[in-house]
């Protein structure tokens, strides 16, 4: 039986909670940060006037041992008073005193905070300190349960679009890749679903010019001109997703409705198209669904990128918004019937952007709001792929290497809140004397049995042909010019292409080379077959980029009959003392 409990609790002992990494936000139902400065500082202000504040409900239970707190309702207000008080915004022109508190003074006086000017009243500071918020703790509660807390309190009210509803508690494979593919695409993405709030403003969405975050104007969507700046806050990019993949997985192309995607999701009660979606789904797998998606994605970004221009001024030159992503939703779905189910490749981009050019006079739509029946849509469809299908060719090209440039770009994102999961090497060929050192590759597997021992499920990556450290990249460079490394979310993507030239093999070889290493490995086989089964070689640009990828499976990883951990960028060898907590961390599943 649950144990719900009504308290209160100070802003400073919220903050301490938020210190200690209490706070966490399950970004399964979650949505993401969207207040504006403004309306963070209108919050403040009311706590400053002493005015009242929603109650804040949260789910409490332990992970490892630890007490943790998941927000259910409130994420926006406890971001709004940890960033006030760290003296990310200022309220009425004033900064929070970090000398008001003892918690913030230590900060300030190790360096962790900065006091900016002019300072609010200390007594204010002390008052906003002290301001006491109604919190619920729900204890014991499950996460269908919490799920469906969640889903209640803002369905019924204005707190959340119509697409945040549908996608609030939503537990399909079908809800999952809408929410997984729209981060991606975002940015706001995190290696699990459950991230502590000190994080969360790094994959916030701002329209401020800040120093973290993701600037609404770099956003896919809004660069690309479909939707507006308000409308990504809306979730009216999932909606975009949400038809799209629908699309690629019925048999028929369905009408386009808020009705439907109601029933996509089975909103008010289970329909006959989520069965099918689900079904779908399972038959073709989760992954192999999403890397379609991509695949057809990062074609319509590169050919953007060749163009120089956005979406809406390719297709169209007056700059309306009403019917872009209608057009967005046939030239992808066009895309995807040629490049997916026919399997060919794009023969010139240059020919197939001089047909999209302007492709708003010969394609007509209806706007963007009300029904879109199945057959306009279809026919819609069926017209592009008429006009641009010259420009594609059979595809044979070999399907082990990708150039899945979005999948890679989120695993760099990723990689900014989850450091200890993830490991960062140029190569395995030395730089002075280009022998290939096979004991590197051996201790990148060592790296990836640590990163699994921090629990079941968890997720940890090494990437090979990427330099976090400015001069490592510039020794490469030296080289050669040709090795010069590409600029991405802070950092230097050199490639394995120094490796490859060195060795004088095709990429191919070489990652078969690695695969054979991997084969002699002294580690457990299910482990051995899921690093197999999930490298990845891709191609970023000109760059081969190779991806290992581990998750903690039912029992600890071993290597060479020894445990191991990651501590910062190290890994140490786990002493037998520590072996029962080790493996607390994989309870056996009931």
């Amino acid at each position: 039986m649950q144990d719900l409990t009504v308290r209160s609790e100070s802003i400073q002992r919220l903050y301490n909670y938020y210190l200690e990494n209490k706070l966490i936000v399950n970004r399964r139902y979650q949505r993401k940060l969207v207040w504006s400065v403004e309306e963070k500082a209108a919050f403040i202000d009311s706590i400053t006037k002493a005015y009242p504040v929603p109650l804040i409900l949260l789910a409490e239970s332990e992970e490892n041992g630890e007490r943790i707190l998941e927000i259910i309702d409130g994420m926006q207000r406890l971001n709004a008073v940890t960033a006030f008080i760290e003296n990310e915004f200022s309220v009425n022109g004033l900064y929070f005193d970090l000398e008001a508190m003892a918690e913030t003074k230590l900060q300030k006086d190790q360096g962790g905070l900065i006091q900016h000017q002019p300072i609010l009243d200390r007594k204010v500071c002390a008052e906003i300190a002290s301001y006491v918020f109604p919190m619920s703790t729900y204890k014991g509660a499950s996460e269908k349960e919490v799920d469906e807390v969640f889903r209640r309190i803002n369905a019924n009210g204005k707190h959340l679009s119509r697409q945040e509803i549908r996608q609030a508690g939503a537990l399909s494979n079908y809800a999952d890749l809408v929410r997984q593919i729209s981060s991606e695409i975002r940015g706001d993405v995190s290696l699990n679903d459950r991230v502590v709030l000190n994080n969360m403003k790094m994959i916030s969405i701002t329209s401020k010019n800040l120093p973290y975050g993701i600037s609404v104007d770099d956003v896919f969507w809004v660069s690309a001109a479909i939707i507006r700046r308000e409308q990504v806050r809306e979730s009216k990019d999932e909606e975009i997703v949400a038809e799209i993949v629908a699309a690629m997985l019925l048999e028929e192309t369905p009408a386009s409705s808020s009705t439907i995607l109601d029933e996509f999701y089975s909103l008010k009660a289970v329909s006959k198209r989520a069965s099918e979606l689900e079904e779908k789904i399972r038959i073709r797998s989760f992954e192999k669904v999403k890397s379609d998606f991509f695949t057809v994605f990062d074609e319509i970004k590169e050919l953007l990128a060749i163009a120089g221009e956005s979406f809406n001024s390719l297709i169209a030159k007056d700059r309306t918004f009403d019917k872009v992503p209608r057009y967005y939703q046939i030239v992808f779905l066009a895309l995807y019937k040629l490049m997916i189910k026919d399997n060919k490749k794009v023969s010139s981009q240059y020919e197939l952007l001089k047909i999209l050019d302007g492709i708003t006079a010969s394609v007509h739509l209806s706007k963007g709001g009300g029904n879109w029946s199945a057959s306009a849509r279809e026919n819609s469809i069926n017209a592009i792929v008429g006009m641009i299908e010259r420009c594609f060719v059979d595809n044979l090209e070999d399907p082990s290497i990708v150039k899945w440039s979005t999948e890679f770009e989120t695993i760099l994102r990723q990689s900014r809140i989850e450091q200890v999961c993830f490991d960062f090497k140029i190569g395995f060929c030395d730089l002075k004397t280009g022998v290939f050192n096979e004991e590197s590759f051996k201790k990148c597997i060592k790296t990836l049995t640590a990163m699994a021992n921090k629990g079941r499920s968890s997720i940890g990556y090494v990437i090979v042909g990427v330099a976090d450290k400015e001069e490592d990249a510039h020794k490469l460079e030296e080289k050669n010019i040709e090795y010069k490394p590409i600029m991405k979310e802070g950092y230097y993507i050199t490639g394995l292409n120094y490796d490859i030239d060195t060795l004088k093999i095709p990429a191919d070889r070489y990652f078969q080379k690695l695969i054979q290493i991997l084969e002699k490995e002294p580690i457990d086989d299910e482990y051995k077959s899921y690093i197999g089964n999930n490298v990845r070689f891709m191609r970023y640009g000109e760059k081969d980029i190779l991806i290992l990828r581990i998750m903690g499976l039912d029992s600890p990883a071993i290597y060479d009959n020894q445990y191991y951990q990651r501590m910062g960028a190290n890994i140490e060898k786990i002493e037998t003392k520590n072996i029962a907590s080790l493996f607390a961390k994989f309870p056996q599943q009931k």
